[in-house]
């Protein structure tokens, strides 16, 4: 057992669930828990970290819910294998703890999902290109219904992401523009709107079709200044600032 009494600091009991998370993640990440090693029962864990057994639960619950702790049949809680598409699919779970900046969050996409269009742009083939180029056919349909715009929104975010061919990079924006939705939906999404965002896609089609890695991660830069800009969110923060 990789845990030792004398490694453990007491968890200071204010947010202690969520210090208690990022400190298994840190003896992970340190290689004191190894992939395959079986954690302690909940009481000894209790005792080892002092905190409540109620604190351990919500913990390892968090943990299993990121991927990196895993149950077995049997019983036991056990380290996973760490797969990166295990570790970074949850993502959201960590963004939604603390009160996210609308900018910052858009600042993020911007820098992800550019450097995804580059990437699509780099290794899309003809049929790639095409299957963008329906799913843009598809958000022409639905102008005038913001919800279902959104659903071929995100199908068309998903395609360039596995178009980048980067689990981790693709993973991380899917957990972004989760969370972009919940901005969205206070978005004056009118057709006029909408149809502005269709336009950026055309843009990010038109620079991955022709190959050209630079032109796509401007076009999506451009794209989500643009989404940014019609989140009431964000412009009542900035007019605040």
């Amino acid at each position: 057992m990789a845990i030792n009494k004398v490694d453990i600091e007491p968890i200071v009991r204010e947010g202690a669930s969520e210090r208690l998370v990022h400190r298994l993640l840190g003896m992970v990440t340190a290689g004191d828990l190894k992939p395959g090693d079986r954690l302690p029962g909940e009481r000894e864990l209790a005792e080892l970290f002092n905190v409540s057994r109620p604190t351990i639960r919500e913990a390892v619950k968090a943990l299993s819910v990121l991927g990196v702790l895993k149950s077995r049949h049997g019983g036991g809680i056990y380290v996973s294998p760490l797969e990166a598409a295990d570790l970074l699919g949850p993502l959201t779970f960590f963004l939604t703890l603390r009160d996210v900046e609308v900018a910052r969050l858009y600042e993020a996409r911007s820098l992800i999902e550019g450097e995804i269009a580059a990437l699509a742009a780099t290794s899309a083939t003809g049929a790639d290109a095409d299957r963008l180029a329906a799913l843009i056919e598809q958000q022409e349909a639905v102008l005038g219904d913001p919800d279902a715009y959104r659903l071929v929104d995100t199908k068309f975010h998903r395609v360039l992401a596995d178009l980048s061919g980067n689990a981790f990079l693709s993973r991380a924006a899917e957990s972004l523009n989760i969370l972009g939705l919940e901005f969205r939906k206070t978005a004056s999404e009118t057709a006029e709107v909408i149809m502005g965002s269709v336009r950026d896609h055309k843009r990010i089609l038109a620079a991955v079709r022709a190959g050209d890695a630079g032109a796509a991660r401007q076009a999506m830069r451009e794209h989500m200044e643009n989404v940014l800009k019609t989140t009431p969110r964000a412009e009542s923060r900035r007019e605040a600032s």
